[in-house]
């Protein structure tokens, strides 16, 4: 069963203020970070969101693919993968089991500039991560609690208008 993600206003602006910096230190043309079903949690401008919703879903597969390659090679998984090509090249990065990091950058940009931001970077959304699911732990309900307890045939009839 999947757990539903919450994300706090005071984390978001600060996974916000973390890709914005990387953004800017690696002059990318985006940055964003993803969910490992490909939902984009977060980005920088520079792209419709249609497209980013679709970068989004094959990166969320391709991390898959590429951990299938890594478990036939008895390696826990890649950390980090980097593709390529005559334009653009694509800077990935795990930020924990269900979290990704995005950066689409041109050639002009400089590799280990990317790199090492990347990776500072990818440590400090790493912390806003724990911080939340500390801040989830801190809330849950109890497996018996419903966060609809009170909540009457009635109440549901007004709010759809039945």
């Amino acid at each position: 069963m999947k757990e539903n993600f919450v994300i706090y206003n005071e984390e978001y602006f600060q996974i916000k203020k973390i890709i914005e910096e990387l953004k800017g230190f690696t002059n990318s043309d985006i940055v964003f970070v993803t969910d490992s079903e490909g939902h984009c949690i977060a980005s920088t401008e520079g792209m419709d969101d249609s497209y980013l919703n679709s970068i989004s879903s094959l990166v969320a597969g391709s991390i898959a693919a590429v951990n299938s390659i890594a478990q036939m090679l008895e390696i826990k998984n890649y950390e980090t993968v980097l593709s390529e090509s005559s334009e653009k090249n694509l800077f990935i990065s795990l930020i924990n089991d269900k979290m990704v990091l995005i950066v689409i950058f041109a050639n002009s940009s400089n590799l280990g500039i990317v790199r090492l931001k990347g990776k500072q970077a990818n440590n400090k959304l790493k912390d806003v991560f724990i911080k939340i699911n500390e801040k989830l732990k801190e809330t849950s309900f109890d497996s018996d609690d419903s966060p609809f307890e009170g909540v009457s045939d009635e109440d549901i009839d007004q709010i759809f208008g039945d």
